[in-house]
């Protein structure tokens, strides 16, 4: 019964703060999206600088994904965790012993706050 504890503490706020950071995430994509696209549309023109983004973008996220997924063969969503070598000779994933309370989910909110407030006020323009 202990041990229940100890996992529901340890993940206690990860799916906050992974929210949190998703939508931090798409805020300065469609932000740095609206900025490159009046970029490219001084150049091509509307339409075609929408195409030419939309391709550089792709290709980006393309690579970044097969060298995410494939360095060490081996994707961890948790920072967080250890290889532990069970009596059958398998190894399985478990969250390491850290302290509790280590995910500081208002502290993540307010910092992402300043990150979108500070762009919004000096080059953003996409909510204000």
């Amino acid at each position: 019964m202990a041990g229940v504890g100890f996992i529901s503490n340890q993940t206690a706020g990860k799916g906050a703060i992974a929210a949190l950071t998703g939508l931090l995430g798409l805020y300065m994509t469609a932000a740095m999206w609206v900025e490159f696209n009046e970029a490219l549309g001084a150049f091509f023109g509307p339409s075609l600088g929408v195409i030419v983004g939309t391709l550089i973008f792709l290709i980006y996220q393309d690579r970044k994904n097969v060298k995410e997924f494939s360095a060490n063969k081996n994707y961890s969503t948790s920072e967080r965790t250890t290889l532990v070598k069970g009596a059958d000779g398998r190894y399985t994933q478990i969250d390491s012993n850290i302290e509790s309370g280590r995910n500081p989910v208002l502290f993540i909110a307010m910092l992402y706050f300043t990150i979108v407030l500070i762009s919004e006020i000096s080059w953003s323009d996409l909510i204000l």
